[in-house]
């Protein structure tokens, strides 16, 4: 490759990759060469490829995978976030597919901050699900929901089989339900969401806690979610 003078070298890798990714060379969701690769095909070191990378990542053209490598960034979904939140028809509306996985579950004491979320004593027993949400294979959130563990004995089974608490309300007799609040806040992973997420820990991440009630405005849920911001927009209607 001819050098420009005057120009970083790593810059020019960096308009390099960019016109490549322009011209359709890489595709939104391709792998990125290695590192390795781009040291061969542009003849400089690590440390130039490096910040060039680091650049594409920066300006949210690129997003980094733990253990698996660099991306090219997808487009962005744009998230609603209204008294009718539901993730499958979000997704399936933005022509992808929704998936969400089960990781863990358990059933606890609620401590203060679950309680008087979901409008009960401390120290009720409550279910705890912990789950990821992904679109096209790709990781969008990872959600903890606690729910009283009374009113929802057996919910883990049927969301492990629905894969949507949505339809696993339904089970339960609640065919509508609304969002009565979302607090917003950005924060840095803990290294298992990260890890999740299939992203760096240092990259934020968006978090929501929510409260869900029936239609007779009894609290159902009580979730804390953390969004890629790499790859979620949240829109407040």
């Amino acid at each position: 490759m001819d050098w420009e003078p005057g120009l970083s070298i790593w810059k020019q890798i960096e308009k390099q990759l960019l016109a490549d990714i322009a011209e359709g060379v890489f595709s939104p969701g391709d792998k990125m060469p290695t590192e390795m690769e781009l040291v061969r095909r542009f003849g400089v070191n690590r440390h130039t490829v490096r910040r060039a990378m680091a650049a594409l990542v920066d300006s949210h053209v690129v997003r980094v995978e733990q253990g698996r490598g660099a991306f090219v960034q997808e487009q962005i979904l744009d998230y609603p976030l209204g008294s009718k939140t539901r993730f499958s028809q979000i997704v399936s509306g933005r022509h992808r597919l929704p998936d969400k996985r089960l990781i863990s579950s358990e059933v606890l004491k609620a401590n203060v901050t679950v309680a008087n979320c979901l409008d009960v004593k401390p120290g009720t027993r409550v279910i705890e699900l912990f789950s990821v949400s992904e679109a096209d294979g790709i990781p969008l959130a990872v959600a903890t929901s606690y729910m009283p563990a009374a009113r929802f004995d057996g919910i883990v089974d049927i969301f492990t089989q629905t894969k949507s608490l949505t339809e696993a309300f339904k089970r339960f007799g609640i065919d509508d339900y609304s969002r009565k609040t979302t607090r917003i806040s950005a924060a840095l992973p803990s290294s298992r969401v990260a890890s999740l997420l299939k992203q760096a820990k240092n990259r934020p991440v968006i978090s929501t806690e929510s409260v869900d009630v029936d239609s007779a405005g009894v609290p159902i849920e009580y979730g804390v979610t953390a969004f890629s911001s790499d790859r979620v927009q949240l829109i407040v209607e």
